[in-house]
């Protein structure tokens, strides 16, 4: 009889230890991390990135709908080994990780992507996309700024100022990824679409290296690009820069005293127009005739296409509205872009500060 009422115990025990356990596990994804992977603060923008997605992670750690299944953590990058590591340092406990939203640092990342395909962790990709027929069947979604959208932008606005067949274009690319081969891709389809020939666009149209997207390469690349550059008086020339920094890296050189002054004179009384894209606060002070030294240029257009660092918030988000099942999420998530100059830069929000004077 008391072996009987001891066993009983033991079972009752058993099914309230169980129960305890069953409470306290809710979900498989309980406790399980979203890694927010992006480079370290290497120019404005990744800076603008990284601060962005910091904030983004408190307030999805203050949810506590989120909370209840995930952590969010956002890791910074200092090169492409740094972030090839981190993602390997992540999936060797990939158990304990519910999702990736990752910037790659460049396209050496592809085989890591595809890494995390295999491993059948859910990720998005901001920003740069990198393409794999693994990778492409795996992706959660590609969340990024329209950036064909900011080269078609830039040859339209250029051709509705004068831009020519006869004339010359200095484009300065950011890096070798995905995003200025799309921003280049935008820019030449647009004048294809009005008529250009793809031998006319390659004569007219003249790619920079890399200026990894500095400021400070930028300058280094245009003054010698500049120093070297046979002038030809009967052209207008147009400068295509992939972002704000390289644009004001320019403006800088054309302010400074670097630049020969007959060769820079001449060469002002041609030049029609810059572009850049992204909206760094010191841009909108340009723009606004408000930056300490550099004076808004008066005898050439000046604009910047948007292309905001916040997105990364909405990668973000659409990473945990799928872990969460709320609702569907597009694969292709694109984000328009809009021209921002001198008569409408009030209506648009920077990122970044700068001290306006």
């Amino acid at each position: 009889m008391i072996r009987n009422r001891v066993s009983v115990m033991l079972v009752l025990a058993i099914l309230v230890l169980s129960g305890l356990g069953l409470a306290g596990c809710t979900s498989d994804d309980s406790g399980k991390e979203i890694a927010v992977m992006v480079p370290s603060a290497d120019h404005g923008w990744t800076g603008a990135v990284l601060t962005y997605a910091q904030e983004k992670a408190d307030e999805l750690n203050k949810d506590d709908a989120v909370n209840e299944k995930f952590k969010v953590k956002v890791f910074a990058a200092t090169d492409v080994e740094n972030q090839i590591k981190q993602v390997d340092d992540l999936l060797s406990k990939s158990g304990s990780i519910g999702g990736i939203v990752i910037l790659p640092y460049d396209n050496g990342l592809q085989s890591t992507l595809e890494k995390i395909a295999a491993a059948d962790i859910p990720f998005v990709q901001f920003d740069r996309v990198i393409t794999s027929p693994m990778i492409d069947e795996k992706v959660v979604s590609n969340v990024k700024g329209d950036n064909e959208g900011i080269g078609y932008e830039t040859a339209k606005r250029f051709v509705e100022k004068g831009l020519t067949k006869d004339d010359y274009v200095y484009e300065m690319i950011g890096d070798n990824s995905s995003v200025p081969e799309l921003r280049s891709n935008g820019f030449r389809t647009y004048l294809s679409e009005q008529g250009w020939t793809k031998e006319e666009i390659d004569k007219t149209v003249v790619k920079s290296a890399a200026t990894g997207w500095s400021r400070d390469t930028g300058k280094e690349l245009f003054e010698s690009w500049f120093g070297s550059a046979q002038l030809d008086t009967s052209k207008e020339n147009w400068i295509f820069t992939h972002d704000d920094e390289i644009a004001i890296g320019v403006l800088e050189s054309l302010n400074g005293s670097a630049l020969d002054a007959g060769k820079k004179e001449a060469f002002l009384k041609q030049l029609k127009a810059l572009g850049a894209s992204s909206g760094l606060a010191e841009m909108h002070a340009i723009l606004k005739d408000k930056h300490q030294t550099i004076a808004r240029p008066s005898t050439f257009d000046i604009f910047s296409v948007t292309y905001d660092p916040a997105m990364i918030q909405e990668a973000m988000q659409v990473m945990t509205d799928f872990l969460m099942k709320k609702g569907t999420v597009e694969q292709d998530h694109v984000i328009p872009v809009k021209v921002v100059d001198a008569g409408n830069v009030a209506d648009f929000k920077a990122f970044g500060t700068y001290e306006e004077k």
